[in-house]
């Protein structure tokens, strides 16, 4: 079946070059200062506009594509640069493509683009542009692990988590309620250009070591009998969501296999058919992911047939949208470890 991002895929490299040789004609005295460099960077950001755009003409749904405009508004205005350079890059992308592209495949185009240019002009919209999803309340120690990884205190951070075990938290809660508000709101700080790169990057990988002591810290039910494989789709490389759904799950009595970020498809088809677990859980972090999700979900139900397990989907693209999910044709999705067991 031909989708959109395969009509789109022979002008997206000539797109980024006309965008990029419009933008530098225009600015290029504030801009050749970056040097080669600088255009290089400039055609790298046209090209993911291209993935957020396509994704949302594909599934339908502006949401995708607006919110990650309100996130660039932050994200450049945090860094000096002008919102009008966002606009017209918008403006270019929207005259080049629909000019090349089929009239019915242009149109969908334009009314996204027109979306996300329409939300840069309604400020009362930028809270859409917040990382993640926060269901439930945050648990009191959430501050303070906040604060103890962007100061870089594991020890600390660890502990404010342990008091919330010991206060009687399981894993998963702690996990839902302590460790994913704090890290979407990092994620927030660095959108906003409050904290660098290298800060982020600490937060997350103290992270990863706190969630390996409270791990050790948690209690399990006895086995069911139950298996589940958890597993980042092909291009996906942020997995500590996962890891912590599948650390819920087992602490539930599943046997659950973890098989990390970036899982190739033809070597995840062949581990679900050696294991024949009774659940599948697939991770999307961006919306381009979501493309990736569906064609695995195919890939495997195509092969395995009656034998495929249950396949559900979960991970930050799919908070963009109530239902977006359901593009992937999974079974079923959690927005959150907390949310996937109470499916159980």
């Amino acid at each position: 079946m031909s989708t959109f991002a395969d009509a789109l895929q022979p002008w997206r490299e000539p797109c980024a070059t006309h965008v990029t040789h419009a933008i530098y004609a225009r600015h290029g005295e504030v801009l050749e200062r970056f040097g080669p460099a600088g255009r290089q960077h400039c055609r790298l950001d046209i090209l993911r506009h291209l993935d957020y755009l396509a994704v949302a003409v594909e599934v339908n749904d502006s949401t995708p594509f607006v919110q990650y405009v309100l996130w660039l508004q932050d994200v450049l205005g945090g860094r000096g640069v002008p919102l009008a350079h966002l606009v017209f890059s918008l403006e270019l992308i929207a005259g080049f493509l629909t000019e090349n592209l089929p009239d019915e495949a242009g149109a969908r185009l334009q009314s996204v683009v027109d979306a996300g240019t329409a939300c840069l002009a309604a400020p009362q919209a930028k809270a859409l542009a917040r990382y993640g999803l926060t269901r439930l309340p945050e648990l009191p120690q959430t501050s303070r692990y906040q604060q103890s990884i962007l100061q870089g205190n594991r020890s600390r951070a660890q502990a404010s988590v342990i008091e919330a075990m010991d206060a009687g938290a399981t894993l998963p809660q702690a996990c839902v309620q302590i460790i994913q508000p704090a890290l979407y709101e990092v994620g927030n700080l660095w959108q906003r250009n409050r904290i660098t790169v290298a800060q982020e990057h600490l937060a997350s990988a103290i992270s990863q070591n706190v969630l390996v002591g409270a791990y050790l810290k948690a209690s399990f039910l006895e086995p069911n009998g139950q298996s589940a494989v958890f597993a980042c789709v092909e291009g996906n490389h942020h997995g500590l969501g996962l890891r912590m759904l599948s650390d819920a799950f087992e602490t539930r009595g599943w046997d659950a296999a973890y098989l990390g970020t970036d899982v190739p498809t033809k070597d995840l088809l062949q581990d679900i058919d050696s294991r024949r677990p009774q659940l599948l859980a697939l991770s999307a972090s961006l919306p381009q992911h979501l493309s990736s999700v569906r064609q695995t979900v195919e890939a495997l139900r195509a092969e395995l047939g009656s034998a495929c397990p249950t396949i559900w989907v979960g991970g930050l693209a799919t908070l963009s949208a109530p239902g977006l999910w359901r593009y992937t044709q999974a079974d079923g999705w959690s927005s959150d470890a907390l949310h996937a067991l109470e499916q159980l």
